[in-house]
């Protein structure tokens, strides 16, 4: 091999090894941040499990505050027993079967807890007023017309979901304008509140009272239809019509 020969083959495995050299850097490099990404990864999914577990426990303490709110309820005033769970039971179901609505399967927790605390208001009502066999004065009704908003300024500090506070502070409020607190009409009512005006008023009329027995569901829906006025149309019809699938009460 002539010596100019000679010096090119070595000149071409030196650049060959450099490229090699080069390349075993760079694989070494990407090696590193591949590493460095999946320890970030891993990291991340750390803190995805603590927040998750977080949710979780908060859930679990949000449900467990909701029920035991509700059973204070129910000592104040002892003839709303199961009320509550009468109208989620109601509503939670109106939701499943009313697909139109587009509540998300999410929701359906926070639809229940809504539910169990709708009447929390009713803990600053005097218990002479709850539990009275006779009917109310003026002015003992205009305190009872006050507990949705008592009702609101207690949960509102809890940070709970929209769907709670709309159903805690709208649920008496009337589809032709005539109800409390805000005298809203129409569609200016929040969906989840017209659904809850619905229930709340059924299980109202099918429950006992201390100024009257039950009603029969067919009594209770003749009055509701009487007083057809204070709910939405649609949903009032949608009740009627599949309220043998609502409520165990309709049978």
């Amino acid at each position: 091999m002539s010596k100019n020969n000679e010096i090119k083959l070595n000149n071409e495995i030196a650049r060959y090894q450099r490229t090699i050299a080069t390349q075993k850097r760079t694989i070494a490099t990407q090696k590193r941040t591949i590493a460095a990404q999946k320890r970030t990864i891993a990291a991340q999914k750390e803190r995805m499990a603590i927040e998750k577990k977080k949710v979780i426990e908060i859930s679990e303490v949000v449900e467990r505050t909701s029920i035991l709110l509700s059973r204070v309820i129910e000592l104040r005033d002892p003839y709303t027993k199961g009320h509550s769970e009468h109208v989620a039971e109601i509503v939670v179901n109106f939701v499943n079967l009313n697909s139109p609505l587009n509540f998300s399967k999410e929701k359906i927790p926070v639809i229940y807890r809504a539910a169990l605390l709708h009447d929390i208001g009713k803990i600053g009502i005097t218990e002479q007023v709850l539990n009275k066999p006779t009917k109310l004065t003026e002015a003992e009704f205009i305190m009872i017309k006050y507990h949705p908003i008592l009702g609101y300024n207690l949960i509102k500090p809890l940070l709970f979901d929209e769907l709670i506070r709309d159903a805690i502070l709208y649920h008496h409020e009337n589809f032709d304008g005539s109800g409390y607190p805000q005298g809203l009409k129409g569609d200016n009512i929040p969906l989840i509140a017209r659904i809850f005006r619905i229930a709340d008023y059924y299980d109202a009329l099918t429950s006992s009272r201390p100024y009257r027995e039950a009603l029969k569901p067919d009594e209770a829906l003749r009055i509701m239809k009487e007083q057809s006025n204070c709910f939405d149309p649609e949903l009032f019809s949608f009740f009627i019509e599949n309220i043998r699938y609502l409520t165990r009460r309709s049978t």
